[in-house]
């Protein structure tokens, strides 16, 4: 018989997971990236325009698609600023390649705010919970719960880095477009996941930690 520390912390584990991936399919994390993905795959075999027009049927089909299971149209909205400001890069650089120049100063930006919001004692993860559930920063007084934000945050703003800092080596060498797209695709979903299953994680954590014993 499994201690009853382990059961519930296992249980948690599974929450978390959980959560992660019903969040990223609510929200349709993957769907704004996809086509960008398909204007750079394109762009670079057979020019900007043939790939802007792949780009373009991409959005529609997403929106088809998320129109038919009565899903939230936002990500369509996002797939198209992406395409537009990868377009617009690649138009001015002349160079597909150079439209993922984006994702890595989105991704650098962001883990630049987390490492900030740690710096000052405000870890960004533990701010957007609470703004999230309307509570106030409660946790800033408990040392457990924001020892697990400040994990949270720090695992973000790493993943987050490492994920840009894989990018622009292999930009910087000048390696072929389907290594960019290799990298970015391999790390996309991966560190998105990670980033909120330590983000559900920490949150549990507080809620569980605050609420009285039975």
């Amino acid at each position: 018989m499994r201690p009853a520390g382990t059961a519930a912390r296992q249980h948690t584990a599974r929450q978390t997971v959980r959560a992660a991936w019903q969040s990223i399919r609510r929200s349709g994390a993957v769907a704004p990236e996809l086509p960008a993905i398909v204007f750079v795959a394109v762009a670079s075999g057979t020019g900007f325009w043939w790939g802007l027009g792949a780009g373009v049927l991409t959005v529609a089909g997403v929106l088809i698609s998320r129109n038919r299971r009565g899903l939230s149209k936002r990500p369509v909205l996002g797939g198209s600023v992406g395409l537009a400001v990868a377009a617009a890069i690649a138009h001015q650089t002349g160079s597909a390649a150079s439209s993922l120049l984006a994702d890595i100063c989105v991704d650098l930006t962001i883990a630049a705010a987390l490492a900030i919001s740690l710096a000052v004692r405000r870890p960004l993860i533990g701010v957007l919970w609470s703004a999230a559930r309307r509570e106030p920063l409660l946790w800033r007084t408990d040392r457990s719960a924001h020892r697990a934000y400040d994990l949270a945050t720090a695992l973000g703003a790493a993943a987050l880095s490492a994920r840009a800092l894989a990018l622009t080596i292999v930009y910087l060498n000048h390696e072929p477009v389907a290594w960019l797209l290799s990298v970015k695709i391999t790390l996309g979903l991966p560190v998105t996941f990670l980033v909120l299953a330590s983000a559900y994680a920490a949150g549990l954590h507080d809620e569980q930690h605050r609420k009285p014993p039975a």
